[in-house]
């Protein structure tokens, strides 16, 4: 039998973890909806109108990313408490098999679920109340917006599971705290360079963003085209994702009894 996946037994292993925490995620689920139809009801009601395409795409990114990072952040809690991590590493499955089912829950079915669940509280949000104007435009959800979202997401997906692994307590708010602290250095290590190389004083230069600098009272903006900096980001986002998630599974494999 093969020590590393083995297709029953990882089967066995889902269908346990599913039945030990359908409830708890059950009751997530009805929360995170209950809060989007509360936060878009009261919305539209503030406003009047109807939420438009970009408004609905902002909160659609906003909710997914902070939802699905604390979600994500929670998967592993059982290795912060020793009564509960023996059991869970003595549990007869590899270690891949149980980082699998994490990263299937937190990513793929969280996904899908938080899209439908999204889609289906906006359309009942947009038809709540008879308003004045146009008819209700829904966002789509199969355009190559939400294919770049949903890549930032697997980005910050595979930040909140290394955590989740790494971190024993407060999982959520001590990666949060290292990845802004490491963006800022990120930022500062980049203007730095930037500096350096152009020999002036550079007022933004955000990885992969424009570069803004004043010269004779002039302010000057050098960007990639579009097509580049949208297709040199995708890339590095997706690098990064699979970079974190080997690296989680990898901190998985050194845990111990």
């Amino acid at each position: 039998m093969n020590k590393t996946f083995n297709a029953k037994r990882f089967g066995r292993l889902f269908i346990k973890h599913s039945t030990e925490h359908y409830k708890s995620y059950g009751l997530s689920l009805f929360a995170l909806i209950g809060v989007m139809l509360l936060g878009g009801g009261f919305l539209v009601y503030l406003v009047r109108a109807r939420l438009n395409i970009n408004d609905q795409w902002v909160l659609f990114t906003m909710i997914l990313l902070l939802a699905g990072t604390i979600f994500t952040s929670v998967i592993f809690a059982d290795l912060g408490d020793k009564k509960k991590a023996i059991p869970w590493l003595l549990l007869p499955a590899s270690h891949f098999e149980k980082f699998l089912v994490a990263w299937i829950y937190s990513f793929v079915v969280f996904i899908i679920i938080y899209t439908l669940s999204f889609y289906l509280v906006a359309l009942f949000v947009l038809n709540i109340e008879p308003l004045e104007g146009s008819s209700p435009e829904m966002f789509n959800i199969f355009s190559n917006q939400a294919l770049q979202i949903y890549m930032v997401y697997a980005f910050l997906h595979g930040v909140a599971i290394y955590g989740a692994i790494y971190f024993e307590k407060l999982h959520f708010i001590k990666t949060a705290f290292v990845f802004f602290i490491s963006l800022g250095i990120l930022i500062l290590m980049n203007k730095m360079m930037l500096d350096t190389m152009l020999g002036r004083n550079v007022e933004a230069a955000p990885p992969f963003g424009s570069l803004r600098f004043t010269e004779k009272g002039q302010v000057n903006e050098i960007m990639l085209s579009i097509n580049q900096n949208g297709i040199s980001i995708d890339y590095l986002v997706a690098v990064l994702a699979v970079f974190f998630w080997v690296a989680a599974y990898f901190r998985l494999k050194e845990k111990q009894v």
